[in-house]
C-alpha cells in the first residue's frame, strides 16, 4: 500500500480569454496549492477490480469516482494486471470548487507510480490526468502554477510566499461550473470584445515579495457574477475582510472563499468564527511542488 496526498487548489487569478470552436471557455489563470489535503491510500489487488471507500458519506466508490477512473487509466496506460483499492480520507470539502475529486485523482496517479516504481513520473501522469480533468494535471504537479486554453497545460510561475497564512471557507451554496459559465456569458456578451487581465502586475508582486501588491492584483472573472447569487459566499468574504485579511476572494466558480492572513492567531480565530455559523473553515499555507519533496509514504 501507499498513501499520497491530494491538496486542495485554488486560482490567484481566473480570466476568460475567450470561447474555442468546441464551445470550451479558454481560461488564463494561476493556481495554488494549499495545505488543506484529503490522505488517499492505494492498494494492490490480484483481481481486475477498481473500487474505493471514503470516510464521507455520497462519495461514489465504483467509476463515477475520478480516483478510480484515475487507477484504471493507469494500468491500462503500463500494461499492469489486477487491479487497485482505494481509500480516500477526505478532508477538502465536496463541490466547494477547491479540485477535490481532482486532488484525489492526482493522488491516486502518485501513489500508483510509487507502487510500480516510479515507472511513469511527473510528465507523463499530468499527461494521464489531461484525459480525466482540466484541474488534475495541476493536482499532480502542485505549487504555484500558470495554466492557459482548457487550463490542463501547465507553466512555470514565481513560488508564492509560503509564509502567507490562508482561511479557506465555504458554506455550502451549490455552485455547478456550467452554470457559473452561463453567467458569465450572459453578464459579458459571450466575451465579444472583452479583454482580459494579465497576470504581469501579479507575478511581478509574487517575485518581489510584496504581499500587499500581490493582495491588490489577484483576480476572479466569477466573483462578482456569483457572489451576487451566493451570499453565503459572499457574507464569509465580508467576515474574511472585517477581521484582518489582506485580501479575500472566491476561488474558482465558487462558492468557496479564502483570505490571507499575516498572523496566524487572527486567521484561526476567524476560521472559528466561521465554523460557529455552521460553515467549513481551514487554516491553511501554500505548498509547493510535489516532487521537489517527499510526498509519498
Amino acid at each position: 500500500m501507499k498513501t499520497a496526498l491530494g491538496y486542495a487548489k485554488i486560482n490567484l487569478h481566473l480570466d476568460i480569454t475567450g470561447i474555442m470552436e468546441d464551445g470550451y471557455h479558454s481560461v488564463n489563470t494561476v493556481m495554488q496549492s494549499l495545505s488543506l489535503c484529503d490522505e488517499v491510500s492505494v492498494s494492490l489487488v490480484r483481481e481486475p477490480v477498481f473500487d474505493a471507500e471514503c470516510n464521507v458519506d455520497g462519495v461514489p466508490t465504483d467509476e463515477k469516482n475520478i480516483a478510480v477512473r484515475a487507477a484504471k487509466l493507469y494500468f491500462e496506460t503500463v500494461g499492469a494486471d489486477g487491479g487497485a483499492h482505494i481509500v480516500i480520507d477526505k478532508h477538502i470539502p465536496m463541490a466547494a470548487g477547491l479540485a477535490g475529486g481532482s486532488a484525489d485523482a492526482a493522488a491516486t496517479l502518485v501513489a500508483l507510480d510509487s507502487l510500480f516504481g516510479e515507472r511513469l513520473g511527473r510528465d507523463k501522469l499530468c499527461e494521464l490526468g489531461a484525459k480525466l480533468g482540466a484541474d488534475v494535471p495541476f493536482c499532480v504537479a502542485c505549487g504555484t502554477h500558470f495554466s492557459d486554453g482548457r487550463g490542463d497545460m501547465l507553466h512555470s510561475f514565481p513560488k508564492l510566499d509560503d509564509s502567507l497564512i490562508f482561511v479557506v471557507a465555504c458554506g455550502g451554496e451549490g455552485v455547478s461550473t456550467p452554470w457559473g459559465y452561463r453567467l458569465l456569458d450572459e453578464t459579458f456578451d459571450r466575451f465579444v470584445g472583452y479583454i482580459p487581465k494579465d497576470t504581469k502586475a501579479l507575478r511581478m508582486a509574487i517575485e518581489s515579495g510584496d504581499k500587499y501588491a500581490f493582495a491588490e492584483h489577484i483576480f476572479n472573472i466569477f466573483e462578482a457574477p456569483v457572489l451576487r447569487e451566493r451570499p453565503i459566499a459572499a457574507e464569509i468574504k465580508s467576515i474574511m475582510q472585517s477581521r484582518g485579511a489582506i485580501c479575500a476572494m472566491m476561488s474558482g466558480s465558487g462558492p468557496s472563499v479564502f483570505g490571507v492572513f499575516e498572523d496566524e492567531q487572527i486567521a484561526s480565530k476567524t476560521a472559528e468564527e466561521i465554523r460557529a455559523l455552521g460553515y467549513f473553515a481551514d487554516v491553511a499555507r501554500p505548498i509547493g511542488e510535489r516532487y521537489t519533496r517527499c510526498c509519498v509514504k
